[in-house]
């Protein structure tokens, strides 16, 4: 039993089991009226299995069958055991478990019960044809309304499991979105944070010495909190839920990485900017991807290269972008050595999401590099 019917009230279930047996008892009473005391007690016999036939279709059609065809005989108008064949062939169409098997029961009880009026001593012609005619069509009128339920509770479940796949997409969705919101939100505060605490400890080292250079490390701290807040309120504007606020400031992207270079070098990391191949225009999400890239990957090196030298190689090749960020320092704990490896992780699955892959690691010199591949597809016309 489908949900479907499961849900379905009881009392009309009762209701067609029994109404269309009292139908037909009514109309043999009617029908037998001059001869009433003979008639009464067959048809009862008869209608009786009726009341069960939606527990056991088929042996219900196999025993009002016998019946009908032992007291046709008996019976001057058969319009009972017409009337219960034809509702059990019905029942066996709508009911029946299987299909093939409900048919052949159907035939089945026709030629018996063409047989028995033959033996009966009944016209030949009517005798074999009118069981067919009767109980034939009842089971195609039972098993039309059968293929209908069954594709209405198809129908119903398809549009179910439609729904719970949409849901399903839909949460994938949200939680992908988050994790995109984590690594942007990681990216901005993670290097924003770094510049700001080296710069606030250069200043306090040098205030007493040398109070403008303190001065110049402060500001930076200030246009970098600055910028971080901006970028802050980008992102809250995305997440807001009416969408206000949204586009405060545009999405950073490879025009960018050289302001990039400029904040770390008076954050106190020599770093330098290599391009070689000829750069060419990229889709927004890939141009943010590869900005992020470098961006957390000078952040790792500000936080752990000590000041080492540090290289961006941009190479643009056919089919891919190839990005390096190398430093001279000691060995970098960027892949989770500080606790939370969130910053290489966030830049796997950029590289990994935009079609491409990141490696990071230990140079062979000494140092560290971060090494990414990104396709670039077909080169606009």
């Amino acid at each position: 039993m489908t949900a479907g019917e499961a849900a379905e009230p009881r009392w009309p279930s009762v209701l067609w089991d029994v109404a269309p047996v009292v139908v037909l008892l009514a109309i043999g009473i009617v029908t037998a009226e001059p001869d009433r005391g003979k008639i009464v007690s067959p048809q009862l016999l008869i209608l009786a299995p009726l009341l069960v036939r939606r527990l056991l279709p088929i042996a219900v059609l196999l025993l009002v069958g016998v019946l009908a065809g032992l007291t046709s005989m008996d019976t001057p108008t058969p319009v009972i055991q017409v009337g219960a064949v034809a509702l059990a062939s019905y029942t066996v169409g709508d009911l029946s478990p299987d299909r093939l098997r409900g048919a052949l029961t159907v035939l089945f009880v026709a030629a018996m019960i063409s047989l028995a009026l033959l033996v009966q001593d009944a016209d030949a012609p009517p005798a074999v044809v009118l069981p067919f005619v009767v109980l034939v069509p009842a089971w195609l009128a039972g098993d039309v309304v059968r293929q209908r339920r069954f594709d209405a509770i198809a129908r119903v479940e398809a549009n179910e499991r439609a729904l719970r796949e949409a849901e399903e997409r839909i949460r994938v969705a949200v939680a992908e979105e988050r994790k995109t919101m984590a690594r942007e939100l990681h990216d901005v505060v993670a290097h924003g944070v770094s510049v700001m605490l080296i710069q606030a400890g250069a200043a306090r080292q040098v205030i007493d010495q040398s109070p403008e250079q303190a001065k110049d490390a402060l500001l930076t701290v200030e246009a970098t909190g600055r910028e971080a807040m901006q970028e802050l309120r980008r992102l809250l504007g995305v997440l807001d839920e009416d969408g206000e606020g949204a586009g405060v400031a545009p999405q950073p992207g490879v025009d960018q990485i050289g302001v990039l270079l400029d904040r770390v070098r008076e954050a106190g990391l020599p770093a330098e900017l290599e391009v070689a191949g000829t750069p060419r225009p990229l889709p927004p999400s890939l141009d943010v991807t590869v900005y992020r890239i470098v961006q957390e990957g000078l952040t790792n090196a500000l936080r752990y290269a000590r000041r080492a030298a540090t290289l961006v190689r941009l190479t643009w090749e056919p089919a891919q972008l190839r990005i390096e960020i190398l430093d001279d320092g000691p060995v970098s704990p960027a892949d989770g050595s500080d606790g939370s490896g969130r910053g290489l992780i966030g830049m796997q699955e950029r590289a990994t999401r935009a079609g491409g892959r990141l490696e990071a690691g230990p140079r062979l010199g000494g140092g560290y590099a971060v090494r990414a591949w990104l396709p670039l597809g077909p080169e606009p016309s």
